[in-house]
């Protein structure tokens, strides 16, 4: 309906205005060469099947896609989330392909935290390996708070989990979300975290395919700032933060971010410092996650071989 596709064209627009205002050119010039290229491809196909490029791929679900495709960090596009949404082109594989060769070029990849995981020079690592399909946890975090909307009778999180647990792919799920309004990669997996925080089962081994967890020394590297920082992670979220304060990543994180990131407006921060950040939130939400639970994750050594994610 109109109400779909009037909220897809805003998030784009109010994306792309946000990063602007912030003065994240470079990123900004980055999302405008993807939307370009998306264009190109559509204008192309439009030309050799002789029909208009809204009948290859309507705007909105242009944006829907780039919007999603913004927001991926170590994974590449899907041509089955694609499919699930509607794209029906036949240049479909084409299109894939423009948007893995950006998100090559642009994505901060190689910036490992530590300078083991996404290597492609072999390095030894310590990997997080998963032994069921399924985990059950014996009970809800004890902070957990179970807020239902009056809108739909459901938590935010819940409609993102359920469609996870019946096979969905989270890219499908944030370029079709239940409001119509797409959604960050990142929000619909901090969706399914939620349902685990819930009591609620999971399959640790389906999520580590989309959203890589920490290696074993970079979960060393979580506990250790436990003890440096002096915040719980299982405690009091409100409370549990600095000086009794509300638990904040930034807080939890700025040992490896150095003193002067937490005190920067997020303007100032550098295009490395955000990639950084964001590496290190992904793999912190994977261990706020398990020590909530009391998951105790299974580390086996092996040999990291090139990534076969670039195209």
């Amino acid at each position: 309906g109109e109400g779909i596709v009037l909220k897809s064209l805003q998030t784009w627009d109010k994306y792309l205005d946000l990063l602007e205002r912030n003065n994240r050119t470079e990123r900004l010039e980055q999302l405008q060469d993807l939307q370009a290229r998306m264009e190109a491809w559509r204008m192309d196909i439009a030309s050799k099947l002789r029909i208009a490029p809204s009948d290859v791929m309507p705007d909105h679900l242009l944006f829907k896609i780039a919007y999603t495709a913004g927001s991926l960090k170590s994974e590449k596009l899907e041509k089955d989330a694609l499919v699930a949404i509607g794209v029906r082109s036949s240049g479909i594989d084409d299109l894939v392909v423009a948007i893995n060769e950006w998100l090559v070029e642009t994505t901060e990849k190689k910036l490992s935290p530590i300078g083991v995981k996404n290597n492609s020079n072999g390095d030894e690592s310590s990997q997080m390996v998963f032994h069921l399909d399924q985990f059950q946890p014996a009970e809800a975090w004890t902070h957990f708070v179970y807020r239902k909307q009056k809108k739909t009778g459901m938590a935010s999180w819940e409609s993102s989990y359920d469609r996870f647990m019946e096979g969905e792919h989270p890219q499908t799920i944030a370029m079709s979300p239940v409001n119509g309004r797409p959604i960050q990669v990142n929000t619909v997996l901090n969706h399914i975290f939620q349902g685990v925080l819930s009591g609620r089962s999971i399959d640790f081994k389906r999520i580590a395919t989309i959203s890589t967890p920490p290696t074993q020394k970079e979960w060393d590297t979580l506990n250790k700032l436990e003890a440096e920082t002096g915040m719980s992670v299982t405690g009091d979220p409100k409370t549990s933060g600095i000086g009794g304060d509300s638990f904040r990543m930034t807080d939890f994180l700025s040992p490896i971010m150095g003193e002067d990131f937490a005190s920067k407006e997020y303007a100032d921060r550098t295009e490395e410092e955000n990639a950084k950040f964001g590496i290190w939130c992904g793999l912190l939400q994977w261990y706020l996650t398990m020590r909530r639970i009391g998951y105790i994750p299974d580390f086996v050594e092996t040999k990291l071989e090139k990534n076969d994610w670039e195209v």
